[in-house]
């Protein structure tokens, strides 16, 4: 009887490993119907695009294999006759090519301060690959609810950060606060930071859920969910039910407190880290007038 259990729980275990064995190599099999990978696998492969920037034409083969696209055809995006069609391969094409089969979130993007930007030739601004893709490819894009996609709740930060915590470029656009920074020194960078496992990190707040996801206004504009005490009491009542006026006042943003911004707690930092030092300097004292009289006490022993 024993060693019939243990047989039917071998015969589970095999079967298991046959299954996982057939799905990882399902999973890891892109589809190249017309063996492009034959060329675009070769990392020398470059052109010069309709900005007179060279472009590799390098396919790396491993991260079509674990795409988000990986059972679409090559020429589903580039068309069954490539080489005799001009591309200028810009950001802005790139863009218009994803928008082909996702138009929402395309139209979405235009009208955002990203696409805005995009569309009179700024070239700065975020597109599709530069959030869907850490190395800002399009062969490499992952769904978003994998883990260790870049759009992934936990990662969405370090993803902003990619322009956002760059002083030099954001210094261009006027934007002197240290976003990214700020973030992870506040309230809910460190819930992101410090969530034991993915899935517990879905319901913090990230940079999406304050500002957008594709459609993410200047935080001049008006209608930006984070323009203003009133827009910015309904973007903090969707997890803080009940936020009212006073509760969003205290919300420091990207910014230090000061005593022209949320003075409160620019006052109040500054008490506890007075009392802090003191606490810490006191018991310091303490441990040094022992240490000396524990010493003259054995030397006079």
């Amino acid at each position: 009887m024993i060693l019939k259990k243990y047989a039917i729980i071998l015969v589970v275990i095999s079967i298991s490993i046959m299954s996982f064995s057939a799905f990882s190599a399902t999973r890891v099999s892109g589809l190249d119907e017309n063996n492009c990978l034959s060329c675009h696998g070769n990392e020398n492969l470059e052109v010069v695009n309709g900005d007179g920037e060279i472009i590799s034409l390098y396919v790396n083969e491993f991260a079509v294999n674990t795409a988000a696209h990986r059972f679409i055809d090559c020429t589903t995006c580039h068309t069954t006759d490539p080489h005799n069609i001009s591309t200028p391969l810009t950001k802005l094409s790139l863009a218009e090519k994803c928008g082909s089969c996702h138009e929402y979130e395309y139209k979405l993007h235009l009208e955002s301060v990203h696409g805005q930007q995009l569309l009179v030739g700024n070239s700065d601004v975020a597109t599709c690959v530069d959030c869907h893709s850490y190395e800002g490819n399009p062969h490499s894009v992952i769904r978003v609810l994998e883990y260790n996609a870049s759009t992934y709740k936990k990662n969405i930060a370090e993803t902003c950060a990619k322009c956002h915590a760059d002083e030099e470029l954001m210094a261009d656009y006027g934007i002197v606060e240290k976003v990214y920074e700020s973030y992870m020194r506040s309230f809910h960078g460190k819930a992101i930071q410090l969530g034991t496992y993915e899935i517990s990190q879905l319901d913090k707040a990230t940079c999406t859920n304050c500002h957008g996801y594709h459609d993410i206004q200047s935080v001049n504009d008006q209608d930006s969910p984070v323009a203003g005490l009133d827009n910015l009491v309904q973007t903090c009542d969707q997890c803080h039910v009940g936020a009212g006026v006073e509760f969003v006042s205290g919300f420091l943003g990207h910014k230090e407190a000061s005593k022209d911004n949320v003075a409160v707690a620019h006052y109040t930092e500054i008490i506890f880290t007075i009392i802090l030092a003191s606490v810490i300097g006191f018991g310091a004292l303490i441990m040094i007038m022992a240490i000396i009289r524990y010493s003259i006490n054995r030397w006079r022993d």
